[in-house]
């Protein structure tokens, strides 16, 4: 069973759904449009982590790169957007840490995935 990711991004994200649609082009510029599969609307989520390393502080942004990496982009993993509120499946296939002094800023895109 996939685990859960529970950290929360930093200033919202950006969210972006692209249905899986069928186009058949016909004469005269009309064309028929259908929904594909049984998953026609899935989400991409861009998300941004911050974390401060301090003896007695725990850091997000380490933590979540810790668990993306245990994950290798091979295994999925449940999330709860907060703009839907529903546990989808994801896999994050990139991410991206920058570190300024104590300052550490994960950002990552997590791509929902068929359950």
């Amino acid at each position: 069973m996939p685990e859960i990711f529970t950290w929360k991004p930093q200033r919202g994200y950006s969210a972006e759904r692209t249905p899986n649609v069928a186009i058949v082009k016909l004469g005269d510029g009309y064309e028929q449009r259908q929904k594909k599969g049984i998953n026609p609307l899935m989400s991409k989520y861009s998300l941004t982590f911050r974390g401060v390393n301090g003896s007695c502080r725990v850091n997000p942004a380490k933590q979540a790169e810790a668990f993306l990496t245990a994950r290798m982009a091979v295994e999925s993993f449940y999330w709860t957007p907060s703009d839907t509120g529903v546990q989808a499946l994801f896999v994050c296939r990139s991410w991206n840490m920058i570190k300024t002094g104590p300052l550490y800023e994960l950002t990552a895109t997590f791509e929902q995935v068929p359950r």
